[in-house]
Protein backbone atom coordinates (compact mmCIF):
# COMPACT_ATOMS: atom_id res chain seq x y z
CA UNK A 1 0.00 0.00 0.00
CA UNK A 2 2.78 2.43 0.92
CA UNK A 3 4.66 1.63 -2.29
CA UNK A 4 1.60 2.45 -4.39
CA UNK A 5 1.01 5.65 -2.41
CA UNK A 6 4.65 6.70 -2.76
CA UNK A 7 4.51 5.96 -6.47
CA UNK A 8 1.35 8.01 -6.98
CA UNK A 9 2.81 10.98 -5.10
CA UNK A 10 5.98 10.72 -7.18
CA UNK A 11 3.95 10.49 -10.38
CA UNK A 12 1.92 13.57 -9.43
CA UNK A 13 5.08 15.57 -8.70
CA UNK A 14 6.56 14.48 -12.02
CA UNK A 15 3.43 15.33 -13.99
CA UNK A 16 3.11 18.82 -12.50
CA UNK A 17 6.81 19.60 -12.93
CA UNK A 18 7.45 18.15 -16.36
CA UNK A 19 4.18 17.79 -18.26
CA UNK A 20 2.40 21.05 -17.44
CA UNK A 21 2.64 23.38 -20.48
CA UNK A 22 5.29 21.08 -21.96
CA UNK A 23 4.30 21.94 -25.52
CA UNK A 24 3.37 25.57 -24.95
CA UNK A 25 6.55 27.09 -26.37
CA UNK A 26 8.29 26.54 -29.69
CA UNK A 27 11.60 24.76 -30.21
CA UNK A 28 14.59 26.51 -28.68
CA UNK A 29 18.29 26.02 -28.04
CA UNK A 30 19.48 22.77 -29.70
CA UNK A 31 16.04 21.13 -29.88
CA UNK A 32 15.90 21.53 -33.63
CA UNK A 33 18.92 19.25 -33.99
CA UNK A 34 16.98 16.49 -32.20
CA UNK A 35 13.63 16.99 -33.93
CA UNK A 36 14.41 17.74 -37.57
CA UNK A 37 16.46 14.53 -38.11
CA UNK A 38 13.63 12.55 -36.52
CA UNK A 39 11.12 14.05 -38.96
CA UNK A 40 13.34 13.22 -41.92
CA UNK A 41 13.86 9.67 -40.63
CA UNK A 42 10.10 9.11 -40.66
CA UNK A 43 9.68 10.72 -44.08
CA UNK A 44 12.61 8.96 -45.76
CA UNK A 45 12.79 5.66 -43.88
CA UNK A 46 16.53 6.19 -43.36
CA UNK A 47 17.16 5.65 -39.64
CA UNK A 48 20.88 4.99 -40.00
CA UNK A 49 22.21 8.48 -40.82
CA UNK A 50 20.52 11.55 -39.30
CA UNK A 51 19.90 14.34 -41.78
CA UNK A 52 19.11 18.03 -41.39
CA UNK A 53 18.01 19.30 -44.75
CA UNK A 54 20.10 17.85 -47.57
CA UNK A 55 23.20 17.26 -45.43
CA UNK A 56 23.91 14.50 -42.90
CA UNK A 57 24.00 15.62 -39.27
CA UNK A 58 27.29 14.19 -38.04
CA UNK A 59 27.84 15.86 -34.68
CA UNK A 60 25.97 13.34 -32.50
CA UNK A 61 24.90 9.69 -32.65
CA UNK A 62 21.22 9.13 -33.45
CA UNK A 63 19.59 7.57 -30.38
CA UNK A 64 17.79 10.78 -29.36
CA UNK A 65 16.57 11.19 -32.94
CA UNK A 66 15.28 7.61 -32.87
CA UNK A 67 13.45 8.24 -29.62
CA UNK A 68 11.77 11.38 -30.96
CA UNK A 69 10.80 9.57 -34.17
CA UNK A 70 9.33 6.78 -32.05
CA UNK A 71 7.28 9.30 -30.07
CA UNK A 72 5.91 10.84 -33.27
CA UNK A 73 4.98 7.43 -34.64
CA UNK A 74 3.45 6.24 -31.36
CA UNK A 75 1.18 9.25 -30.93
CA UNK A 76 0.60 9.88 -34.63
CA UNK A 77 1.15 13.62 -34.08
CA UNK A 78 4.22 15.75 -34.69
CA UNK A 79 4.19 18.71 -32.33
CA UNK A 80 6.24 20.26 -29.55
CA UNK A 81 4.59 18.12 -26.87
CA UNK A 82 5.24 14.75 -28.50
CA UNK A 83 8.76 15.86 -29.40
CA UNK A 84 9.62 16.71 -25.79
CA UNK A 85 7.76 13.90 -24.01
CA UNK A 86 10.67 11.37 -24.15
CA UNK A 87 12.81 13.55 -21.86
CA UNK A 88 10.32 13.52 -18.95
CA UNK A 89 9.68 9.81 -19.47
CA UNK A 90 13.37 8.95 -19.19
CA UNK A 91 13.69 11.03 -16.03
CA UNK A 92 10.60 9.33 -14.57
CA UNK A 93 12.11 5.91 -15.25
CA UNK A 94 15.17 6.78 -13.12
CA UNK A 95 12.96 8.08 -10.31
CA UNK A 96 11.01 4.82 -10.34
CA UNK A 97 14.28 2.85 -10.26
CA UNK A 98 15.34 4.79 -7.17
CA UNK A 99 11.94 4.42 -5.54
CA UNK A 100 11.61 0.67 -6.08
CA UNK A 101 14.89 -0.95 -7.08
CA UNK A 102 17.09 0.96 -4.59
CA UNK A 103 14.51 0.52 -1.84
CA UNK A 104 16.20 -2.74 -0.84
CA UNK A 105 19.24 -0.72 0.27
CA UNK A 106 17.72 2.59 1.28
CA UNK A 107 14.46 1.58 2.88
CA UNK A 108 11.32 3.60 2.29
CA UNK A 109 12.56 7.00 3.50
CA UNK A 110 15.86 6.90 1.65
CA UNK A 111 14.35 5.72 -1.63
CA UNK A 112 11.67 8.42 -1.54
CA UNK A 113 14.28 11.08 -0.78
CA UNK A 114 16.54 9.92 -3.63
CA UNK A 115 13.66 9.78 -6.13
CA UNK A 116 12.25 13.18 -5.13
CA UNK A 117 15.73 14.70 -5.25
CA UNK A 118 16.19 13.35 -8.79
CA UNK A 119 12.95 14.87 -10.06
CA UNK A 120 13.46 18.27 -8.48
CA UNK A 121 17.15 19.02 -9.11
CA UNK A 122 17.22 22.35 -10.90
CA UNK A 123 19.45 21.17 -13.76
CA UNK A 124 17.26 18.16 -14.55
CA UNK A 125 14.05 20.17 -14.36
CA UNK A 126 15.47 22.63 -16.88
CA UNK A 127 16.73 19.97 -19.30
CA UNK A 128 13.84 17.60 -18.69
CA UNK A 129 11.33 20.03 -20.17
CA UNK A 130 13.22 20.10 -23.47
CA UNK A 131 14.04 17.47 -26.04
CA UNK A 132 17.74 17.74 -25.47
CA UNK A 133 20.45 15.13 -25.18
CA UNK A 134 21.14 15.73 -21.48
CA UNK A 135 17.88 14.43 -20.00
CA UNK A 136 18.02 11.15 -21.94
CA UNK A 137 21.78 10.76 -21.75
CA UNK A 138 21.96 11.41 -18.00
CA UNK A 139 19.02 9.07 -17.36
CA UNK A 140 20.66 6.19 -19.24
CA UNK A 141 23.87 6.78 -17.28
CA UNK A 142 21.92 6.90 -14.00
CA UNK A 143 20.20 3.57 -14.67
CA UNK A 144 23.57 1.92 -15.39
CA UNK A 145 25.06 3.31 -12.17
CA UNK A 146 22.04 2.41 -10.01
CA UNK A 147 21.99 -1.17 -11.31
CA UNK A 148 25.68 -1.60 -10.59
CA UNK A 149 25.48 -0.04 -7.11
CA UNK A 150 22.50 -2.15 -6.04
CA UNK A 151 23.73 -5.48 -7.39
CA UNK A 152 27.31 -4.91 -6.27
CA UNK A 153 26.29 -4.12 -2.69
CA UNK A 154 23.91 -7.08 -2.67
CA UNK A 155 26.83 -9.28 -3.80
CA UNK A 156 24.94 -10.59 -6.78
CA UNK A 157 26.68 -12.62 -9.50
CA UNK A 158 29.51 -10.80 -11.27
CA UNK A 159 27.96 -11.92 -14.55
CA UNK A 160 24.93 -9.81 -13.66
CA UNK A 161 26.71 -6.90 -11.96
CA UNK A 162 29.34 -6.39 -14.64
CA UNK A 163 27.28 -7.04 -17.77
CA UNK A 164 23.74 -5.62 -17.60
CA UNK A 165 24.82 -2.04 -16.65
CA UNK A 166 27.15 -2.08 -19.65
CA UNK A 167 24.13 -2.52 -21.93
CA UNK A 168 22.99 0.93 -20.82
CA UNK A 169 26.51 2.28 -21.24
CA UNK A 170 26.32 1.04 -24.82
CA UNK A 171 23.05 2.92 -25.31
CA UNK A 172 24.77 5.95 -23.86
CA UNK A 173 27.42 5.68 -26.59
CA UNK A 174 24.60 5.96 -29.12
CA UNK A 175 23.32 9.08 -27.36
CA UNK A 176 26.29 11.38 -26.92
CA UNK A 177 29.52 9.45 -27.15
CA UNK A 178 32.00 8.09 -24.59
CA UNK A 179 32.05 10.79 -21.91
CA UNK A 180 29.64 8.93 -19.64
CA UNK A 181 31.92 5.88 -19.70
CA UNK A 182 34.67 8.01 -18.13
CA UNK A 183 32.22 9.22 -15.46
CA UNK A 184 31.09 5.66 -14.77
CA UNK A 185 34.59 4.23 -14.38
CA UNK A 186 35.85 7.07 -12.20
CA UNK A 187 32.93 6.55 -9.80
CA UNK A 188 33.13 2.74 -9.84
CA UNK A 189 36.90 2.73 -9.42
CA UNK A 190 36.65 5.20 -6.53
CA UNK A 191 34.21 2.86 -4.75
CA UNK A 192 36.30 -0.25 -5.45
CA UNK A 193 39.41 1.59 -4.27
CA UNK A 194 37.72 2.66 -1.02
CA UNK A 195 36.63 -0.94 -0.38
CA UNK A 196 39.94 -2.47 -1.63
CA UNK A 197 38.19 -4.52 -4.29
CA UNK A 198 39.70 -3.11 -7.47
CA UNK A 199 40.69 -6.61 -8.56
CA UNK A 200 37.03 -7.29 -9.35
CA UNK A 201 37.56 -5.36 -12.58
CA UNK A 202 39.77 -8.26 -13.72
CA UNK A 203 36.86 -10.71 -13.64
CA UNK A 204 35.99 -12.12 -17.11
CA UNK A 205 32.44 -10.81 -16.75
CA UNK A 206 33.80 -7.26 -16.86
CA UNK A 207 35.54 -7.92 -20.16
CA UNK A 208 32.32 -9.44 -21.47
CA UNK A 209 30.42 -6.32 -20.35
CA UNK A 210 32.85 -4.09 -22.26
CA UNK A 211 32.46 -6.23 -25.38
CA UNK A 212 28.69 -6.03 -25.00
CA UNK A 213 28.84 -2.24 -24.75
CA UNK A 214 31.07 -1.94 -27.81
CA UNK A 215 28.91 -4.38 -29.78
CA UNK A 216 25.87 -2.16 -29.24
CA UNK A 217 27.78 0.86 -30.49
CA UNK A 218 29.44 -0.79 -33.49
CA UNK A 219 26.19 -2.42 -34.58
CA UNK A 220 25.20 1.11 -35.59
CA UNK A 221 28.63 2.64 -36.27
CA UNK A 222 29.89 0.13 -38.84
CA UNK A 223 27.02 0.53 -41.34
CA UNK A 224 26.94 4.26 -40.52
CA UNK A 225 30.55 4.77 -41.57
CA UNK A 226 30.00 2.65 -44.65
CA UNK A 227 27.11 4.87 -45.68
CA UNK A 228 29.29 7.99 -45.47
CA UNK A 229 32.77 9.00 -46.45
CA UNK A 230 34.90 7.62 -43.64
CA UNK A 231 36.47 10.96 -42.77
CA UNK A 232 33.24 12.99 -42.52
CA UNK A 233 31.99 11.72 -39.11
CA UNK A 234 35.51 11.68 -37.72
CA UNK A 235 36.05 15.29 -38.72
CA UNK A 236 32.79 16.33 -37.06
CA UNK A 237 33.55 14.41 -33.86
CA UNK A 238 37.08 15.80 -33.87
CA UNK A 239 35.73 19.35 -34.05
CA UNK A 240 33.37 18.63 -31.13
CA UNK A 241 36.24 17.26 -29.03
CA UNK A 242 38.51 20.17 -29.90
CA UNK A 243 35.81 22.66 -28.96
CA UNK A 244 35.31 20.90 -25.62
CA UNK A 245 38.99 20.85 -24.69
CA UNK A 246 40.31 24.05 -26.21
CA UNK A 247 37.22 26.22 -26.32
CA UNK A 248 35.67 28.14 -29.15
CA UNK A 249 34.04 31.50 -29.73
CA UNK A 250 30.96 31.84 -27.59
CA UNK A 251 32.09 29.32 -24.99
CA UNK A 252 35.20 30.95 -23.57
CA UNK A 253 33.37 34.14 -22.62
CA UNK A 254 31.44 32.45 -19.79
CA UNK A 255 34.03 29.88 -18.76
CA UNK A 256 34.66 31.72 -15.47
CA UNK A 257 31.02 31.09 -14.54
CA UNK A 258 31.29 27.32 -14.97
CA UNK A 259 31.61 26.55 -11.28
CA UNK A 260 28.76 28.78 -10.02
CA UNK A 261 26.47 27.45 -12.74
CA UNK A 262 27.62 23.90 -12.12
CA UNK A 263 26.72 24.18 -8.44
CA UNK A 264 23.40 25.82 -9.34
CA UNK A 265 22.37 22.74 -11.30
CA UNK A 266 22.22 20.77 -8.03
CA UNK A 267 20.03 23.23 -6.18
CA UNK A 268 17.97 23.23 -4.03
CA UNK A 269 19.23 19.94 -2.56
CA UNK A 270 22.82 21.20 -2.52
CA UNK A 271 22.01 23.06 0.70
CA UNK A 272 21.86 19.70 2.52
CA UNK A 273 25.50 18.88 1.77
CA UNK A 274 27.08 20.89 4.67
CA UNK A 275 24.90 19.00 7.13
CA UNK A 276 25.71 15.43 5.99
CA UNK A 277 27.86 13.47 8.46
CA UNK A 278 29.33 10.28 7.05
CA UNK A 279 30.24 8.90 10.47
CA UNK A 280 26.52 8.56 11.18
CA UNK A 281 26.16 6.00 8.40
CA UNK A 282 26.44 2.95 10.63
CA UNK A 283 26.75 0.29 7.89
CA UNK A 284 30.41 0.16 6.81
CA UNK A 285 29.86 -0.76 3.16
CA UNK A 286 27.23 1.93 2.61
CA UNK A 287 29.56 4.48 4.21
CA UNK A 288 32.49 3.54 1.98
CA UNK A 289 30.28 3.62 -1.12
CA UNK A 290 29.23 7.16 -0.26
CA UNK A 291 32.84 8.18 0.31
CA UNK A 292 33.81 6.70 -3.02
CA UNK A 293 30.97 8.55 -4.77
CA UNK A 294 32.00 11.81 -3.10
CA UNK A 295 35.66 11.40 -4.11
CA UNK A 296 34.83 10.45 -7.68
CA UNK A 297 32.18 13.14 -8.10
CA UNK A 298 34.40 15.90 -6.67
CA UNK A 299 37.25 14.91 -8.98
CA UNK A 300 34.99 14.82 -12.06
CA UNK A 301 33.24 18.07 -11.15
CA UNK A 302 36.49 20.01 -10.78
CA UNK A 303 38.38 18.52 -13.72
CA UNK A 304 35.49 18.76 -16.19
CA UNK A 305 34.64 22.37 -15.35
CA UNK A 306 38.30 23.41 -15.50
CA UNK A 307 38.55 22.37 -19.16
CA UNK A 308 38.31 25.66 -21.11
CA UNK A 309 35.70 24.59 -23.65
CA UNK A 310 33.29 22.77 -21.35
CA UNK A 311 29.84 23.90 -20.32
CA UNK A 312 28.22 23.50 -16.87
CA UNK A 313 25.72 20.95 -18.19
CA UNK A 314 28.57 18.52 -18.80
CA UNK A 315 28.56 17.65 -15.08
CA UNK A 316 24.88 16.68 -15.03
CA UNK A 317 25.67 12.92 -14.97
CA UNK A 318 26.79 13.57 -11.39
CA UNK A 319 23.12 14.02 -10.49
CA UNK A 320 22.90 10.23 -10.15
CA UNK A 321 25.59 9.81 -7.45
CA UNK A 322 24.35 13.00 -5.80
CA UNK A 323 20.84 11.56 -5.40
CA UNK A 324 22.30 8.28 -4.16
CA UNK A 325 24.25 10.14 -1.44
CA UNK A 326 21.12 12.05 -0.36
CA UNK A 327 19.17 8.79 -0.24
CA UNK A 328 21.76 7.10 1.98
CA UNK A 329 22.01 10.16 4.26
CA UNK A 330 18.24 10.25 4.75
CA UNK A 331 18.07 6.49 5.26
CA UNK A 332 20.59 6.61 8.11
CA UNK A 333 19.53 10.07 9.35
CA UNK A 334 23.17 11.09 8.80
CA UNK A 335 22.69 14.81 9.41
CA UNK A 336 24.01 17.24 11.97
CA UNK A 337 22.36 20.65 11.91
CA UNK A 338 25.36 22.32 13.54
CA UNK A 339 27.80 23.96 11.14
CA UNK A 340 31.34 24.74 12.25
CA UNK A 341 33.14 27.75 10.78
CA UNK A 342 36.55 27.64 12.44
CA UNK A 343 35.91 28.10 16.13
CA UNK A 344 32.40 29.34 15.47
CA UNK A 345 29.61 26.78 15.79
CA UNK A 346 26.32 27.70 14.22
CA UNK A 347 23.12 25.78 15.00
CA UNK A 348 20.72 25.78 12.06
CA UNK A 349 17.14 24.73 12.83
CA UNK A 350 16.25 21.61 10.88
CA UNK A 351 12.78 23.05 10.33
CA UNK A 352 14.32 26.07 8.61
CA UNK A 353 16.28 23.86 6.21
CA UNK A 354 13.21 21.71 5.52
CA UNK A 355 11.08 24.81 4.89
CA UNK A 356 13.67 26.27 2.54
CA UNK A 357 13.80 23.01 0.59
CA UNK A 358 10.01 22.77 0.40
CA UNK A 359 9.64 26.34 -0.83
CA UNK A 360 12.42 25.89 -3.39
CA UNK A 361 10.98 22.64 -4.74
CA UNK A 362 7.52 24.18 -4.95
CA UNK A 363 8.93 27.19 -6.77
CA UNK A 364 10.68 24.96 -9.27
CA UNK A 365 7.55 22.94 -9.99
CA UNK A 366 5.62 26.15 -10.65
CA UNK A 367 8.14 28.53 -12.24
CA UNK A 368 9.39 26.30 -15.04
CA UNK A 369 5.94 25.38 -16.40
CA UNK A 370 4.74 28.99 -16.12
CA UNK A 371 7.88 30.17 -17.88
CA UNK A 372 6.97 27.99 -20.85
CA UNK A 373 3.43 29.31 -20.95
CA UNK A 374 4.31 33.00 -20.52
CA UNK A 375 7.84 34.29 -21.11
CA UNK A 376 8.96 31.75 -23.71
CA UNK A 377 5.67 31.91 -25.54
CA UNK A 378 5.81 35.69 -25.79
CA UNK A 379 9.29 35.49 -27.34
CA UNK A 380 8.48 33.02 -30.10
CA UNK A 381 9.65 33.76 -33.63
CA UNK A 382 10.01 30.40 -35.40
CA UNK A 383 6.27 29.83 -35.66
CA UNK A 384 5.87 33.30 -37.11
CA UNK A 385 8.36 32.56 -39.89
CA UNK A 386 6.64 29.25 -40.61
CA UNK A 387 3.24 30.95 -40.67
CA UNK A 388 4.54 33.40 -43.29
CA UNK A 389 5.49 30.51 -45.59
CA UNK A 390 2.39 28.45 -44.77
CA UNK A 391 0.22 31.36 -45.87
CA UNK A 392 1.89 31.39 -49.30
CA UNK A 393 2.34 27.67 -50.00
CA UNK A 394 -0.77 25.45 -50.02
CA UNK A 395 -0.44 22.47 -47.65
CA UNK A 396 -0.99 19.98 -50.49
CA UNK A 397 1.99 21.34 -52.45
CA UNK A 398 5.58 20.11 -52.31
CA UNK A 399 8.09 22.71 -51.17
CA UNK A 400 11.53 22.16 -52.70
CA UNK A 401 14.36 23.36 -50.47
CA UNK A 402 17.78 23.73 -52.09
CA UNK A 403 20.71 23.44 -49.71
CA UNK A 404 18.84 25.28 -46.93
CA UNK A 405 20.68 26.44 -43.80
CA UNK A 406 19.74 24.91 -40.46
CA UNK A 407 16.38 26.45 -39.61
CA UNK A 408 14.23 24.92 -36.83
CA UNK A 409 11.12 26.62 -38.23
CA UNK A 410 11.00 23.86 -40.87
CA UNK A 411 9.35 21.73 -38.18
CA UNK A 412 6.27 23.97 -38.33
CA UNK A 413 5.84 24.02 -42.11
CA UNK A 414 2.67 22.30 -43.36
CA UNK A 415 3.71 21.47 -46.96
CA UNK A 416 5.85 18.38 -47.50
CA UNK A 417 9.49 19.33 -47.98
CA UNK A 418 11.84 17.83 -50.55
CA UNK A 419 15.47 18.67 -49.70
CA UNK A 420 17.88 19.04 -52.64
CA UNK A 421 21.59 19.75 -52.99
CA UNK A 422 21.47 22.07 -56.03
CA UNK A 423 19.14 23.72 -58.52
CA UNK A 424 19.70 21.04 -61.16
CA UNK A 425 17.75 18.61 -58.98
CA UNK A 426 14.62 20.80 -58.91
CA UNK A 427 11.88 19.27 -61.13
CA UNK A 428 10.68 21.42 -64.00
CA UNK A 429 7.12 21.19 -62.73
CA UNK A 430 8.06 22.46 -59.26
CA UNK A 431 5.86 25.30 -58.06
CA UNK A 432 7.59 26.54 -54.89
CA UNK A 433 11.29 26.77 -54.10
CA UNK A 434 13.05 27.72 -50.88
CA UNK A 435 16.77 28.56 -50.84
CA UNK A 436 19.41 30.74 -49.15
CA UNK A 437 19.60 34.37 -50.41
CA UNK A 438 22.87 33.57 -52.22
CA UNK A 439 20.84 31.55 -54.74
CA UNK A 440 18.59 34.44 -55.77
CA UNK A 441 20.47 35.53 -58.90
CA UNK A 442 21.02 31.92 -59.99
CA UNK A 443 17.30 31.12 -59.63
CA UNK A 444 16.18 34.22 -61.50
CA UNK A 445 18.69 33.66 -64.31
CA UNK A 446 18.05 29.94 -64.72
CA UNK A 447 16.42 28.73 -67.95
CA UNK A 448 14.91 25.67 -66.32
CA UNK A 449 11.60 27.51 -66.04
CA UNK A 450 11.35 28.84 -69.59
CA UNK A 451 7.55 29.00 -69.51
CA UNK A 452 7.46 31.29 -66.49
CA UNK A 453 9.65 33.68 -64.58
CA UNK A 454 10.52 32.76 -60.98
CA UNK A 455 8.87 35.25 -58.66
CA UNK A 456 10.30 36.11 -55.26
CA UNK A 457 7.31 36.04 -52.90
CA UNK A 458 8.92 36.06 -49.45
CA UNK A 459 12.14 36.78 -47.65
CA UNK A 460 12.12 35.36 -44.15
CA UNK A 461 13.52 37.28 -41.17
CA UNK A 462 17.04 36.39 -40.13
CA UNK A 463 17.11 33.47 -37.69
CA UNK A 464 20.09 31.45 -36.50
CA UNK A 465 22.31 33.92 -38.38
CA UNK A 466 20.79 33.03 -41.75
CA UNK A 467 17.81 33.76 -44.00
CA UNK A 468 15.81 31.96 -46.64
CA UNK A 469 13.97 33.21 -49.71
CA UNK A 470 10.81 31.72 -51.20
CA UNK A 471 10.09 31.66 -54.96
CA UNK A 472 6.92 30.83 -56.84
CA UNK A 473 8.11 29.08 -60.00
CA UNK A 474 4.85 28.60 -61.88
CA UNK A 475 1.28 29.88 -61.86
Amino acid sequence: MFRWLDGLILLALWAVTYLAFLGSSELRSEEGHRVLPAVQMLDSGNYLVPYIGAAPYLSKPPLVNWVVAGSFRLFGVRNDWTARLPSPLFLLSVALFLLTFARRLFGRRGSIAAAFTWLTILGLVEKGRMIEIEAIYVSIFAIALILWLVWWQEKRSSWLTFTVPWIFLGLGLLTKGPTHVLFFYVLVCAILWRTRRLRELLHPSHLFGILLMLTIFFAWAVPYFRALHWHSPMEAWSRETTAAFHGEEGRMENWSLNFPRGFAYFLPWLILVPFVRLNKITEALAREVVRGLICGSALLFVVVLLIPGTLPRYVLPLAAPFCWIIGVAVSYDAFDWNVRLGKLRLAVPALLVASLLAVSVLAGTVIFPLRSATFLRRHEYLKGIAAQINALVPPNETLYAVNPPYQPYFFYLRPSINYLHNLDEVPRNARYLLAPPSYQHQIEASRRWSTSTPRLIARTPRANSSQTILFALAQ
